[in-house]
């Protein structure tokens, strides 16, 4: 069995050097290895002395650092802005030592099942931030339909333009609270009395991996709350799944347009709707 190298940069320059070695990988929280494994690898790259790991807003937009954990993000955001979606979501992921050890790169490197994180990316229009042989700034879906982008480079950072002062919710679909979700809804909405400016609307876990439900934010947007009545929700919120230890296809796509319902009638009517 061969000998998996530790490499320990103090800059991003010297990470990214060694990132551009065959199988060697960036090492943050490490729980991505836990169902990929070490055995094929070459080297591990050691984060820790670079620096990624603040969390600050400017100009509107939250800056996370790739090496901040879940926790420290989901208690940063509950102490300034209690109910972004952010932190919602990503403070209710897996379990707390997981949640400890979970990186906010690591995660928009695969989005594993545990992530919890696509969601609010997706509602949130998210970028992220890469250096070395694809440095750029990212959307969302250039980045999953790309998975070249990531060799031999690194994610920074992730940007979130104009996250708080939103009405959110955050839906998991799990069987127990430390399981991990069948699928995710997250819903942004924004309110001027009676009159929706704004609704954003997302899917996670189906065959698209994520999904903005953009039919449904275009009918609700710009009209009366009332509107949730009067559309049909359920089939605008409609997508694919595969079949999974919760259910078949068919259960998990009605329940996903069933709580992007619920979602809806919680952050435009006020609802509180049992789940």
């Amino acid at each position: 069995m061969s000998t998996v190298q530790w490499y320990f940069p103090d800059t991003i320059d010297e990470a990214i050097m060694y990132l551009g070695r065959e199988k060697v990988v960036p090492h943050g929280g490490g729980t991505s290895l836990l169902k990929s494994g070490i055995a094929s690898l070459n080297g591990l790259v050691d984060l820790s002395r670079l620096g990624l790991d603040s969390l600050k807003m400017d100009k509107g937009i939250l800056e996370t650092g790739a090496s901040l954990t879940y926790g420290e993000i989901a208690d940063s955001l509950a102490n300034l802005h209690p109910d972004c979606i952010l932190g919602k979501a990503l403070g209710a992921a897996a379990s707390t030592p997981m949640r400890n050890r979970i990186t906010a790169g690591g995660s928009a490197s695969v989005f594993p099942l545990w992530s919890d994180l696509i969601g609010p990316m997706a509602v949130l229009n998210a970028s992220i931030c890469v250096e070395g042989k694809n440095a750029g700034t990212y959307d969302l879906n250039s980045w999953l339909a790309d998975r070249s982008l990531q060799q031999g480079s690194l994610i920074i950072s992730l940007f979130y333009p104009d996250p708080v002062d939103w009405i959110s919710y955050y839906h998991r679909e799990t069987r127990v609270g430390f399981d991990y979700p069948s699928f995710t809804v997250s819903i942004l909405a924004r309110k001027n009395g009676s009159r929706v400016e704004k609704v954003r609307v997302a899917v996670s876990g189906g065959l698209d991996r994520v999904r903005r439900l953009g039919e449904l934010e275009e009918k609700l947007s710009g009209g009366d709350v009332s509107a949730v009545d009067k559309i049909d929700v359920k089939r605008m919120a409609t997508m694919e799944f595969g079949r999974k230890p919760s259910g078949s296809p068919e259960y998990l796509s009605e329940m996903a347009a069933l709580q992007v319902e619920r979602g809806l009638r919680t952050v435009l009517l006020g609802e509180v709707v049992s789940r």
